[in-house]
């Protein structure tokens, strides 16, 4: 099949699993991975990997906007008001995740370098998953904003702790170099993918900003900020830095500097549903569900270690912050899902340790299989049990704000 048939399958597929899954009462976002499954190398094959590869440009277009709406939650009077809980929140469960599985990786006997990469990857939460789940349940609420805030601020966090791990491995490899030198080649990069990654946001939120003040009808808004996000993520690819990173510093900068920032976002969340099903869609066909029977002892590790970190950090985080009863009771269950950055940070690790590559690919993309799968469910479960669901409010009214 080719891609622009793919397309139109992946599409048609996506429409029939929403309406699907409405009489179930699981997310969308559930029902598009499960079409993906369906229609991927896992079952049926009519996506297959080579149509997979060539889509992935959608893919990150898609994470682009996600990422570009999810920085929105750093506008300044918002974030002062709700950045230190989300922070603390942030922190407790991230470094509780990594310490358990790194701990856990020891115990069952593999390398310190293994232990500290899988432990760093586990600290990442499923943005643009959990960004479906409240748009689709139409959220609101103390709950709700700090979610917002806790899965914007924790993929930076995992990404920074990774760059750190990644770095120490590179240093102790350079053992024979000048210690002035060694430092320098393990700690450039790090520095030039977060300073570089949020300059360049920097700069084409600023664009954006200052276009969108002559920028009247709906079709030139979307113009503008579709060519924003596309000039964001290729540049960042091209210059090896996070387009993560750079999108949310592309959000952050127009709702900050643009007095035109809610009408870009309002004009985003009514038109932007056909790339998210295909976004979702593609991420259910690249699951591959064959790994979760190698997922073993290391693999089982792995999950509870993950699951019991963001659970119980989460917890005690939003306690220490001193945030409501119901938001302590179900911001743990509201952050499982994992996806786009575990993968990417997977394929950093192919690249730059092959050696550590088999194992880490074989743990993390099984374990991402059941993260993404019961993750939108659980938010879901989260945001319901919380009484935050707007069930009554169409959500094409709704923006991302």
């Amino acid at each position: 099949m080719n891609e622009l048939a793919s397309l139109g399958v992946i599409l048609f597929f996506a429409l029939l699993a929403g309406h699907l899954v409405k009489f179930l009462r699981v997310p969308e976002v559930t029902g598009y991975l499960l079409a993906g499954v369906a229609v991927g190398p896992s079952f049926l094959g009519w996506i297959t990997h080579d149509n997979l590869e060539t889509l992935e440009v959608f893919s990150q277009v898609a994470l682009g906007l996600i990422l570009f709406s999810i920085g929105s939650v750093f506008e300044f009077s918002r974030f002062r008001a709700i950045g230190r809980q989300a922070l603390m929140v942030t922190a407790a469960e991230s470094l509780l995740c990594g310490t358990l599985v790194s701990g856990g990786m020891l115990l069952a006997g593999q390398p310190w370098n293994i232990a500290l990469l899988l432990g760093a990857i586990s600290m990442g939460t499923g943005a643009a998953s959990t960004l479906m789940v409240i748009r689709e349940c139409n959220a609101e609420g103390n709950l709700t904003e700090t979610l917002t805030g806790v899965i914007a601020l924790n993929n930076i966090f995992c990404l920074v702790c990774f760059s750190l791990v990644v770095s120490l491995i590179d240093l102790t490899s350079r053992a024979g170099q000048p210690f002035g030198d060694a430092i320098f080649a393990s700690l450039f990069p790090l520095a030039w993918q977060m300073t570089g990654s949020l300059a360049l946001g920097f700069l084409i939120g600023l664009l954006l900003s200052l276009w969108s003040q002559h920028v009247v009808e709906h079709g030139e808004m979307l113009i503008l900020m579709g060519g924003s996000v596309l000039l964001c993520v290729g540049f960042a690819q091209w210059l090896d830095l996070s387009p993560l990173v750079a999108s949310l510093a592309v959000g952050a900068t127009t709702v900050n500097v643009s007095k035109r920032s809610q009408g870009l976002f309002k004009s985003l969340s009514r038109t932007d549903p056909p790339l998210y099903a295909i976004f979702f869609v593609i991420g259910g066909a690249d699951l591959n569900l064959a790994l979760l029977t190698s997922l073993g002892v290391l693999g089982l590790v792995y999950v509870f270690g993950r699951a019991a970190g963001k659970f119980f950090g989460s917890r005690y985080g939003a306690r220490k912050a001193g945030l409501d009863a119901m938001t302590q009771k179900w911001i743990g269950f509201a952050i499982l899902a994992q996806a786009g950055l575990a993968i990417g940070l997977v394929l950093i690790v192919n690249k730059k340790f092959p050696e550590a590559g088999g194992i880490v690919t074989t743990i993390v993309l099984a374990s991402v299989a059941i993260f993404e799968l019961i993750g939108p469910l659980a938010a879901r479960f989260a945001l319901v049990g919380s009484g935050e669901t707007r069930p009554d409010v169409p959500s094409e009214s709704l923006a991302l704000d």
